[in-house]
């Protein structure tokens, strides 16, 4: 099989997932540890207590191409995701959440599209997820593709591949304790011009474990985050961007 030359960062962040998180970044190395010249899977442990940390270290770094980040306290999602992305040197970047709800193979639908476009978002279909995250996720598509203008079906997808261009262009822009990076990082590609593609992806129900947003934390989370995606978009109109 011909390597291809271009270079891949995955970024995974994980908190308190071992029922999956071994079983995940296995399916990561074959599909991807074989097929570049370059390729790193980074995993950002946002301080987890169960155990995760033992299994990460029991990986033996996939040939070299694991790396592991450790966060001394519980930051967030957002904050986890954001020093992946910083943290990552490919010309590409994929990021996948750790909780199993995708199938690794389907990337490969996501890489085919670079040709055309600087952002490949992975819309999911048929989600398996509770009544009220369903509802939330359509309110977010609804509300940022006001702010776009243009029409996201799922804006806040987990499952991505962007260019590293593109992200060198918005790092400086999103806040550092951003709650819900990937939502701004589609705001900022559709509103600077970038070239933003959505391919139909899997969604599987959570084999283990539970989401750790539930509730009245959720809808507080929530809010806070309008606030954010509301600056930012400010933010986008007084920026330049950058070549």
């Amino acid at each position: 099989m011909e390597r291809l030359n271009e270079s891949l960062s995955v970024v995974v962040p994980v908190w308190n997932e071992e029922g999956v998180i071994g079983d995940l970044l296995t399916e990561i190395d074959q599909e991807v540890g074989g097929r570049f010249e370059s390729v790193e899977i980074i995993v950002v442990d946002d301080a987890s207590t169960d155990a995760t940390p033992q299994i990460l270290d029991g990986l033996g770094g996939l040939g070299g191409r694991l790396q592991v980040l450790r966060s001394e306290r519980n930051r967030g999602h957002g904050p986890s995701v954001l020093r992946g992305l910083r943290h990552a040197e490919g010309d590409w970047i994929l990021q996948l959440d750790s909780d199993g709800q995708f199938v690794v193979s389907e990337l490969w639908s996501l890489w085919d599209r670079r040709g055309d476009a600087d952002l490949v978002l992975g819309s999911r279909t048929h989600r398996r997820d509770p009544l009220h995250r369903l509802v939330l996720s359509r309110l977010v598509s609804i509300v940022v593709s006001l702010l776009a203008g243009r029409r996201l079906r799922d804006p806040n997808g987990p499952f991505r591949l962007l260019r590293r261009s593109l992200w060198t262009d918005l790092a400086r822009l999103v806040p550092k304790e951003a709650l819900a990076p990937s939502i701004l990082v589609t705001l900022g590609a559709s509103v600077r011009g970038y070239r933003v593609a959505e391919v139909p992806v899997s969604h599987l129900g959570r084999r283990r474990g539970e989401s750790s947003l539930r509730s009245f934390r959720l809808l507080r989370f929530s809010l806070r985050g309008l606030l954010q995606l509301i600056a930012f978009r400010y933010l986008l109109h007084r920026a330049p961007r950058q070549a």
